[in-house]
């Protein structure tokens, strides 16, 4: 067994009103399980957590961007042009031939998008097989770009149904800043951080925790995806089928588009 002594989370109480009386805590863990090599991790969380950010970085956006950007992939586009805002969005879309408008805001496709937010709605949309598809959601698409713009590389925007590949593509580097995204890129949401630290324990080789998805069933997230009259319920299952999907969803900058591609052969 190794054994791992980590001091107490900022904030913590402490004992007596000094730092130095807390008790340190002490995880057994056996020696199997530890990676020969394992990456220094940086948690982040909201837009303001990917602003700022340096080398690999991983943008987490599970209910639902970067869940849906995978079934989008899955259905054969050729690559996600990333927007910031509806009218960076629509302006992009105007230029690109074959490309179709997808995303949301405040959580409801606009009426001039082809596809909202939605795992449901790509799968029953007739056809997306090479096509273009422009992207503008309220937290990931933009936790993304501020990463780009930040500097950041490689940037992989990640969820529950890519996360093994995307724990596979960092996995080789020293240090890893992984962002939550965040409900509308300003509230912590309960999904992004468990997809975190799954990701997380991916990358330093540990075992999944058997019940994080019933965690996230039972969270705030999943209650919204589930009674949230424009959302198809049935996104909460395709949202948390956890490898899914055996590629990464790679993020880069370019003449200042950003721009989403699956990466296979990560693992």
């Amino acid at each position: 067994m190794l054994r791992i002594t980590r001091a107490p989370p900022v904030g913590h109480p402490t004992i007596g009103g000094s730092a130095a009386l807390q008790p340190l805590v002490h995880v057994l863990l056996p020696i199997a399980s530890i990676p020969m090599y394992a990456p220094s991790i940086n948690r982040r969380s909201l837009i303001s957590g990917a602003t700022g950010v340096s080398g690999p970085t991983i943008i987490i956006d599970t209910f639902r961007a970067f869940s849906t950007a995978a079934y989008l992939f899955d259905r054969g586009v050729d690559h996600i042009v990333l927007a910031e805002t509806l009218d960076e969005a629509r302006d992009r879309v105007r230029a690109i031939p074959r490309a179709i408008l997808c995303g949301e805001d405040g959580g409801r496709r606009p009426d001039d998008f082809d596809l909202g937010n939605s795992p449901f709605e790509v799968e029953a949309h007739p056809e997306v097989n090479g096509m273009i598809v422009v992207m503008r959601t309220s937290a990931g698409t933009r936790g993304v770009v501020a990463a780009l713009q930040s500097g950041a590389d490689p940037v992989y925007a990640a969820s529950l149904v890519v996360a093994g590949a995307t724990a596979g593509a960092v996995c080789r580097f020293p240090h890893v800043t992984i962002v939550a995204s965040g409900l509308g890129g300003v509230s912590v949401a309960d999904e992004d951080e468990e997809t975190g630290d799954l990701i997380s324990d991916r990358i330093r080789g540990l075992q999944d925790d058997p019940q994080r998805i019933d965690r996230i069933h039972r969270g705030e997230g999943a209650r919204r995806l589930r009674t949230t009259p424009w959302i198809n319920p049935t996104d909460l299952e395709r949202c948390t089928t956890v490898d899914r999907f055996d590629f990464a969803l790679r993020a880069v900058m370019a003449n200042g588009i950003a721009t989403l591609r699956p990466e296979r052969g990560a693992q």
